[in-house]
């Protein structure tokens, strides 16, 4: 008997201790402000990527989240977010229909912005441009102000 007692005990050590490391490993935020809203009217989409391919739109972003406007200012936070690398994309959805309007010669109809502000005028921002780290027991913040081609 005393042997499946210390079998038991050091199983809920060993499980015990994989929770708390999980719980610090994945601590870290990263905190999104937007500002430069032409209005108030839709959503806010912002997006969180890990890659240039997903970035690029041939992949998908790790988290979106989808915030309010209000006083033309937005912000979105980002919860346990793993240690690395990564890029934000921004749209305002100013009608709610939960796509990035253009017309139809591509050009953007929304407003839109990155995570370091470094938006092409004639090309999708892009990753390398964008990334920032994310860095253990953090909270990172990004300022991002909307670009309106319209």
């Amino acid at each position: 008997m005393p042997e499946c007692d210390l079998m038991i005990r050091k199983s809920l050590v060993f499980f015990g201790s994989l929770f708390f490391v999980s719980e610090g490993w994945c601590q870290n935020k990263v905190a999104v402000n937007i500002s430069n809203f032409d209005n108030n009217k839709g959503v806010c989409i912002v997006c969180l990527y890990d890659n240039a391919k997903a970035y690029a739109g041939k992949g998908d972003p790790i988290r979106c989240l989808t915030v309010g406007i209000a006083n033309k200012l937005a912000t979105a936070n980002f919860e346990n977010v793993a240690e690395g690398t990564y890029a934000i994309s921004v749209i305002h959805d100013a009608n709610n229909n939960k796509k990035f309007d253009k017309n139809f010669l591509g050009i953007p109809t929304e407003g839109y912005g990155a995570s370091q502000n470094k938006l092409p005028f004639a090309a999708a921002p892009k990753f390398d441009e964008n990334k920032f780290t994310v860095t253990a027991n953090s909270t990172t913040t990004s300022n991002i102000k909307l670009r309106y081609i319209f």
